[in-house]
Parts: structure tokens; sequence; C-alpha cells
């Protein structure tokens, strides 16, 4: 057992958001692809539809925070666009500076701390035109866009996190193909992108950190953890030979291994891996986890789920247990870890959203076992608050706690909503209870 420092431990609750999906954007990667077709004349986006302004988070923030902070909440993760701050290189917007200076200073005065991405998956236009992470030469450009971004906010943002899921913008597009730029099956160009990503983490964490003030905030990145397997072991052959491809490009391995020796190995059939070694360990202050589910693939490459299992909109089954493996996992690194999101996606012939009931009675649960057993798990935080634009599903796929549906600002509360809001009630002081026990036994 580690030696367990409790006096500065704080556990922390809340949700978790993108600004784009709740707020949209213009000149970005993303609403440049929202408009695209396949190869075939079909819109990427389902029902093409478009982000627009979503649910209009970016003029009706003051009353969603309210909501966030309605769940009992001492965190609110979101994150800030940086198409809005840079619509033009070397330009920044003092308009959208200023609104993210209300919206941190909003989330303070409720009694809440800013956790703040500083990338999910969007990114300006004129970054695309360049080549986006795909050139390592524009890796500078976002560490310069991170420090302007600390050296603007600093003051009131103590938690920074410079990716969310590297590994899931690489793989999506360049090898599944419904992220922008939507190439298929293209390794290499996936392992480059991954490996640009986590270079440009490191040298935004040292970039940070050289700055007046940098030691005493937070860096850390964020990486979803995924498995899948075959449903059955008679389907073990070419099913299991196509997961543990799956599982490589999902980056599990290659972000423990990335942060534990700064070596990056990602696998390219039939070619060359793609290699980087660091001169030094890369920093990294935290890790945030984020966790839906496992998915089973049977003969047919279908997701199906076990016998008694429940399927969610994804499509894969609930599966809380997973929840402590990743945690587990992840704390292979050293560092705190967060569960930065978590939720369910639940709408398609049940109107009652009744799966976020069984969510959190399966899925918190693991979250105490974690910290029961002496990982160090810091926080939780669902994804997500308000209905919003799931990236190629549209507005199909429904996580949030607050109904909403296009065309209406209308936010309805699910049951939910109490549910989540008695938990986080008593967590943080639960937590450290469980922990000083843990550290104790």
């Amino acid at each position: 057992m580690q030696n367990l420092d409790n006096h500065d431990w704080h556990f922390l609750v809340g949700a978790a958001l993108s600004v784009y999906q709740n707020a949209g954007g213009s000149n970005t990667n993303w609403s440049a692809f929202e408009n695209k077709r396949t190869m075939f004349g079909q819109p990427f986006i389902h029902n093409n539809e478009r982000c627009g302004e979503a649910n209009g988070f970016w003029n009706s923030y003051e009353a969603d925070i309210q909501r966030a902070k309605s769940l009992n909440s001492n965190c609110l993760r979101l994150s800030i666009e940086w198409g809005r701050i840079e619509p033009d290189q070397d330009k920044l917007d003092a308009a959208a500076i200023q609104r993210y200076h209300a919206i941190f200073d909003c989330i303070r005065r409720h009694g809440m701390e800013p956790v703040v991405t500083l990338y999910h998956f969007v990114h300006p236009l004129w970054f695309e035109h360049l080549g986006g992470f795909m050139q390592a030469a524009n890796i500078q450009l976002f560490v310069a866009y991170a420090v302007a971004m600390y050296k603007e906010f600093g003051s009131k943002v103590k938690m920074w996190i410079t990716f969310n899921e590297p590994g899931v913008q690489a793989f999506c597009g360049y090898i599944f193909g419904s992220f922008p730029p939507a190439h298929t099956l293209r390794p290499q160009l996936a392992g480059a992108h991954f490996c640009h990503m986590l270079r440009a983490h490191t040298a935004a964490y040292d970039a940070i950190k050289s700055c007046a003030g940098g030691r005493d905030v937070r860096v850390g990145i964020v990486h979803n953890y995924m498995n899948y397997a075959p449903i059955t072991p008679a389907w073990s052959g070419h099913v299991a030979w196509a997961c543990g491809w799956l599982n490589s490009f999902w980056g599990t391995q290659q972000i423990l291994e990335y942060f534990s020796s700064g070596r990056f190995h990602f696998p390219v059939p039939c070619s060359s891996p793609v290699r980087h070694q660091e001169t030094s360990k890369p920093g990294l202050d935290f890790i945030g986890i984020n966790y839906y589910g496992r998915v089973l693939i049977d003969w047919k490459f279908k997701t199906v789920c076990h016998p008694g299992e429940t399927m969610t909109d994804m499509p894969f089954p609930l599966y809380g247990k997973g929840l402590y493996e990743g945690i587990a996992d992840l704390s292979k690194l050293g560092v705190p870890i967060y569960v930065t999101e978590s939720g369910v996606a639940d709408n398609h012939g049940r109107t009652d959203r009744s799966l976020r009931q069984k969510y959190l009675d399966t899925y918190l649960p693991e979250v105490e076992r974690a910290v029961r057993d002496g990982l160090d798990c810091r926080g939780f935080m669902y994804w997500t608050l308000i209905d919003n634009f799931e990236w190629v599903n549209g507005f199909s796929i429904k996580f949030g706690l607050w109904e909403w549906n296009p065309g209406s600002q209308e936010r309805i509360p699910l049951p939910q909503v109490q549910a989540l809001a008695k938990i986080f009630a008593g967590w943080p002081a639960k937590m450290r209870q469980i922990r000083q026990a843990s550290a104790t036994s």
C-alpha cells in the first residue's frame, strides 16, 4: 500500500461537457466536416444534421451552470474552443476571451472549480489548412495557444487538460473514418497523428510549467478506455485477431508506455510501426479516464451483448466493472486519476431514460471500490449535463441529465438529476473516509 497523504486530498464531483457540442462554432475542422459527404454521397452526420448553436450554452451558460451546481457539484469540466478564441491565426478574439472569463467567474461564483480542456476534437480551420496535427511543425502552434490560455485564465483555472482522447481522434479520423478528415484504414497516419498529439501535450506541459505560477497548476490528459473482445471463444480466431488490432489502435498501451518512459510505439499491419522517443519522461500531473463500456463483437463483427446484459444506444452494453479495470490499469502511471467522463446513451425505445438509474447503480460503486482498494481516484464527472450534438450521431444520441430537443431551448430534468445530486452531496466526504481507511488498513 502506498503512503497516502490525505491532508490536501479532495474528491471532485460534477458534470462534463464540451462547448462545441453545446454551442457549436464556425470555421473549424468540425463545422467544415458537417457539410461534407462520404464517397457514396451520404452525409457523414446522422440525418444530415448540423451542430449550429446546439443547445445554446454560449448564451445560456449562467442557467446551465446553476443546473450543474444543483447536482451538488464542486467542479464542472468544460472546454475552451480554439476556433472561437483564435478564429484567424495569431488573432485572438477579445469577445470570446471575455465570454470565457464570464463563464469561469460564474463557475467559481457557484462554488465549483473549472476543469478545463484545451482541445476537445475541434480546432480552427486555418490550423486544418496547415495540416493540423499531421505535421510535427504545427505542435508549436498548439503550444502557443495553450500558453496564451494559461496566461489569460490561469488565475481562475487550476486544473488543465491538454487533449481529450487523442487515441479516439486518431482512430476515428484515420482508421474508422467517422471524424475529420475521415480517412479509413490508414494506421500509419493514425499513428503519426496520435504521436504528434502526445508530443504536443508534453511541449505544452513544459511550456505552462515554465510560466509564472505554472508550477501551482495541474496539467493532465484524458484517455478513453475501451476494450474489444469476441462475444464467445468459438469465434476467437479472426474476431480475436481483429479485436487485438482494435485494442492496439485504441491506444491504452501507447498512453501507458509513453507516459511511463517517453517511448511511443504504434503498430501498423504489414508495415513499420510509428515510433518516437522523448529525451526525458513526459510531464503528467494527472490522467483522466473516459469510460462508457466494453465492446463485444460476434462473428459478423456486429456489436452484441451477453444474455442478461443491457445494450445502450452507442451501441455497446453496460459494463460497470470495466470502469474499475480502467482505473486500475491507468493507475500504473503513478499519478492521480479522475473519471473525466462516464455516462449512458439512453433514448431509443425508452422515453423514460430508464437506463440512467441502472448505470448509476452499477458504475458508481466501482469508483468507490477503486478508492477502497487504494487506487488514487480523485473525481467523477458525469457525461453530460444537457443533451447535445454527439458528433457523427448528431442529436440522435442522448446522454444528458437534462433532456433537450433541437428547435427548443427548454431543458427538462430527468429523474436521475435528483438521484445523482443525492450521491454527489455525500461523495466527497465519503470518499475521503474510504481513502483514509484504505491507507491505514
